[in-house]
């Protein structure tokens, strides 16, 4: 089917053909791919944080860069008038348009265009000029069931997990490229204090280091931890100790995830379902408490998301209220909380 439907098959080489070729050339020694690689708990390590993952789930594990960083190559075999030359290859990384149909072949069979750094999309309002179309756009739009496609991409099951992972990674690399190219634009002198040591002038230039600063803009990166922090410990002096800790769970039995999960599909099959679903129930859950009041009087709240070793997503919520003497009365406490233990027949409460 794909000598047939892929565009990619005629100009460069499968690795059943390059693996054949190294064969013959290495006069007929076999060549034998036994990669194996494992995660290890060290010896001493925290239990409670630094446990193996139990969930059945694509992950990454990006190694830190001590060196010059840079994009995952991609190495291509060409072929040269349909003969397999000893030396031919091309090099692309995943901002190039032929990545995705070339990288997961089964998903793209018939070389759909991924995404590129030229893509635009239709303007149909305003000046009616093309926009430029953002790399994240590109893949939510991509992650959708359409009545006029095949569902491939949603039924590929542990491979859309890895499509999930390496469109995240992508992405990600793409934002840290821009930073270390663009670190005048964010004033890193500052960051750096160039200018205090400019102001001494006795100091010696040579022995001030360059380093990549990560502004706060950058989501997950030290300053933005930091920006969260000092704003959650300002409402803390503003509001005073919080009133309810609430969190929140997701529940993969909710009915509006399984009743768009396709056959033979599990809520681990469709990650970005769950997160959808769960950003709705998180909105809904804000607006009772906001406007609805279901606590009483909201003064303000913070909150963090995080995503359990069994791949679910899950919320910390900090809630201020407008409180009272009355609020802390078992009655009205016991209206708030509550507890049920479900058995075969009934709930008891």
């Amino acid at each position: 089917m794909l000598q047939t439907s892929s565009p990619f098959i005629q100009l460069y080489l499968t690795a059943r053909a390059r693996f054949a070729h190294l064969s013959e050339w290495k006069l007929n020694l076999p060549i034998i791919l036994d990669l194996q690689s494992s995660l290890i708990v060290e010896t001493g390590a925290d239990m409670r944080c630094e446990n193996l993952p139990t969930a059945d789930e694509v992950a990454m594990i990006l190694a830190e860069e001590y060196g010059r960083g840079g994009f995952r190559d991609i190495v291509l075999g060409e072929r040269v008038n349909g003969e397999i030359p000893n030396n031919g290859f091309s090099i692309i990384n995943s901002n190039h348009a032929s990545y995705l149909p070339l990288h997961y072949v089964l998903l793209f069979s018939y070389g759909d265009p991924g995404w590129h750094c030229g893509r635009t999309r239709r303007n149909e309002g305003g000046n009616g000029k093309d926009q430029r179309f953002p790399q994240r756009a590109f893949f939510r739009f991509r992650w959708h069931t359409r009545t006029d496609e095949p569902a491939t991409i949603m039924r590929s099951q542990r491979l859309f997990q890895q499509f999930v992972v390496d469109a995240w990674a992508a992405c990600d690399q793409n934002k840290l490229s821009w930073v270390r190219t663009n670190q005048a634009r964010i004033r890193t002198d500052f960051y750096n204090c160039l200018a205090d040591v400019l102001q001494q002038g006795d100091v010696n230039m040579g022995k001030v280091g360059r380093r990549i600063v990560l502004p706060s803009s950058y989501v997950g990166g030290d300053r933005f931890m930091q920006q969260l922090y000092q704003d959650s410990m300002a409402l803390v002096h503003y509001f005073g100790k919080p009133s309810l800790f609430i969190m929140f769970t997701v529940n993969t039995k909710w009915a509006e995830i399984k009743d768009e999960l396709l056959d033979a599909q599990t809520a681990t099959d469709h990650p970005d379902l769950v997160a959808r679903v769960f950003n709705l129930k998180l909105n809904d859950l804000l607006d009772q408490i906001k406007y609805k009041q279901v606590f009483g009087p909201c003064r303000g709240w913070v909150w963090t998301i995080e995503y359990q070793k069994r791949g679910l997503p899950h919320l910390h919520l900090l809630l201020f209220l407008q409180t009272d003497a009355q609020f802390l009365t078992p009655a009205h406490i016991n209206r708030l909380i509550s507890a049920e233990i479900q058995t075969e027949d009934k709930v008891i409460g």
